[in-house]
């Protein structure tokens, strides 16, 4: 058995299964659309205004119909009125004086209900100037949503492509590397945070840095039977090619 070359295969086994571990999380985070929470929250936010908008406009104007029903009621009872003022009938100075009341009183309502008919127009032109650039706003962030979505979807595409080819270079080391190395990684990659193995980096620990001893240092040098560990974290040592 080569154990530098198994070692090797080991570490590169490791290196896979981290890349592997980092896909799969990137690709549930892209999964979970939390990237374009914040542009569906906009979007939906716009179209609650543009409803509000034509909620608005809806009600000026079924308050504009009810007004100008009244200003007709009110002018066909004036005629009615007018026609009975000047028909000669009315003699009694109280009567007239009732009924030319009752002609002022109408003609107030009715211009009253004609102002408000007039302010409510200059709101509904106000409201569909709002209307307007609303629709517009949804209309830039539906076609942002829709380019992001794209752009996920692509990306999603890509990492689960990406994590189909390292599940299958994990599988394709595991099946190389041999049975005891394989146990080794078992029994220490959860205790060792996924990181078993490291190369010698200038007579120091790949992971914490530390000096290799010289006596620890010939070991991994003459690749004895079994992993060297690092005294001071405990990793298996090896050199690399």
């Amino acid at each position: 058995m080569d154990k530098k070359r198994d070692l090797s295969l080991l570490y590169r086994y490791q290196e896979a299964r981290r890349r592997l571990a980092a896909c799969v999380d990137e690709l549930a985070a892209w999964e979970g659309r939390r990237v374009l929470a914040d542009l569906e929250n906009q979007v939906l936010t716009a179209r609650e205004e543009v409803e509000q908008i034509q909620n608005e406009r809806t009600r000026l104007k079924m308050e504009n119909r009810r007004l100008e029903g009244e200003c007709r009621d009110y002018e066909a009872q004036l005629r009615d009125l007018e026609t009975t003022l000047y028909s000669g009938k009315i003699s009694a100075p109280k009567e007239l004086e009732q009924l030319q009341r009752r002609i002022a009183e109408y003609q107030t309502a009715k211009a009253a209900r004609e102002e408000t008919i007039l302010n409510q127009l200059y709101l509904l032109e106000t409201k569909e100037q709002e209307l307007a650039q609303a629709q517009k706003q949804v209309e830039a962030l539906q076609t942002k949503l829709t380019a992001a979505a794209e752009e996920v979807a692509q990306r999603v595409n890509s990492l689960q492509k990406r994590c189909t080819e390292l599940e299958k270079e994990v599988a394709d080391l595991e099946r190389a590397l041999p049975e005891s190395l394989l146990g080794f990684y078992q029994r220490s990659a959860k205790a060792l945070k996924g990181i078993v193995v490291v190369p010698v980096k200038e007579k120091t620990c790949g992971f914490c840095h530390m000096i290799i001893p010289p006596a620890v240092l010939e070991k991994v040098k003459k690749g004895d039977s079994g992993v060297t560990l690092c005294e001071n974290c405990g990793r298996g040592l090896f050199e690399e090619r």
